[in-house]
This record gives structure tokens, sequence and C-alpha cells, in this order.
């Protein structure tokens, strides 16, 4: 109890006091460490001795932050966070971006390499631009069904397909990337439904009752 009473006074005023005490009443000191506890300490029980310590100390601010982690890490978070498979087919991988952080919002494909498809794909193109609607042209020779994996794999969340169609009534299929469904709607009503999407003021769920499922079956 008296030990761990006089290691627990960590102030050096109360100590420079206790030692001019045991002093001035010839080397005798008394302690009271508990309520009703009084211990008389002789020359025989402790000791007082000052003594100084120089010690050397240098301080600084740093003047530069390395964080510990950079933006290349954290677009690798969003990766692997993303990154997915299909259930029916382990083949078929793609990223899974929300519509708000996919850097391309859509992708433009001309059913096939016709004259008149590609030009009114570059038209379409030209409304979403005004719009501020990213997207990519991918008019390559392969199968629509082919196009669209590339569009999953680069993680563009929606598809714009210019078909015969199109060229008569000027409505255009949008494909999902999730549920992979399709709807039909005219080329006017594109743009400003893909901002709502990416907004989240629209959900897909409500395209699909608004536009109706576009059943036909995609080229494989």
């Amino acid at each position: 109890m008296v030990c761990e009473y006089l290691e627990g006074i960590k102030d050096e005023e109360t100590k420079e006091k206790m030692m001019k005490e045991f002093e001035a009443n010839e080397q005798k000191i008394t302690i009271q460490p508990a309520e009703g506890k009084e211990f008389e300490l002789t020359k025989d029980h402790i000791s007082f001795q000052q003594s100084e310590h120089t010690k050397m100390e240098e301080k600084f601010t740093p003047h530069v932050i390395e964080p510990s982690f950079g933006i290349g890490r954290i677009i690798y978070c969003i990766f692997e966070h993303c990154f997915k498979v299909r259930e029916e087919d382990a083949q078929r991988t793609f990223f899974d971006f929300p519509p708000h952080i996919a850097p391309l919002k859509c992708s433009l494909l001309p059913l096939m390499s016709n004259p008149d498809m590609n030009k009114k794909v570059q038209e379409i193109k030209r409304k979403l631009i005004k719009e501020g609607v990213t997207s990519k042209v991918d008019d390559s020779g392969q199968s629509v069904g082919k196009r669209y994996a590339r569009t999953d794999e680069c993680g563009i969340p929606f598809a714009i397909t210019v078909d015969f169609d199109t060229l008569k009534d000027d409505t255009v299929t949008v494909r999902d990337l999730d549920s992979m469904k399709q709807v039909r709607m005219h080329s006017d009503d594109v743009a400003q439904t893909l901002i709502d999407l990416t907004n989240s003021k629209l959900k897909w769920a409500q395209v699909v009752e608004k536009y109706g499922l576009f059943t036909a079956a995609e080229s494989k």
C-alpha cells in the first residue's frame, strides 16, 4: 500500500514538499495512503535525492504528407467489386459498374454494316453528345450478340441497337446490362431515359413497365 502510494505521486511540487518535511522532522515523515491509516517513515524506509538529467530532443513539422493509397488502388477496388460472371455461362464475364460511375453510358450498335443504319447511328450519337451522354459506336462485322458481350465486358450499362425497324419508324432497342432485357423506344426518348437511369431518377423496371419488353431473341 505504501509503495503504491509513493509510486503514484507524480507531481514534482508534492515530492519537493515531502522532502523538506522529511529534513525538517529529523528524517521522519508521516503519510496517509488511505483514509484512517497513517504510516511514519524514517531514513530506514525512505530517502530523497535530487538529480538533473539532460535530454536531447529535436522537434520538426512535416511538410510532405504521403497518403498510403492512390487513385490506382481505388480504381482496382472498383474493378474487383464490379466484376461479375453470368450464372448461366461462366465464360461471359462483365463489369457491373453503376451507371453514374461508368465512363461510357451506352454503346451504339448498327444491326449490320449498312450505310443507312450507320447514318442513323451517327444521328443518335449526335443527340447523345448534345445531352452530355457518353457513348461508343461498335460497327464491327461481328454479330450483335457478340457485340453485346463485348459491351458487357467493358462495363457499359446500356446498349442501343439500330435495325431495319429503326429505318421505318425511328425506334431503337435499348438493352440493360444486368438483366439483358430489352425495350423498344423512339430514338428521341433515348437520351433523357439514359440520363434519368444514370441519375437514379428512373429504374430499369419502370422503363420496362413504360415501354414493355422487346422479346426478339439476341443474335448469338
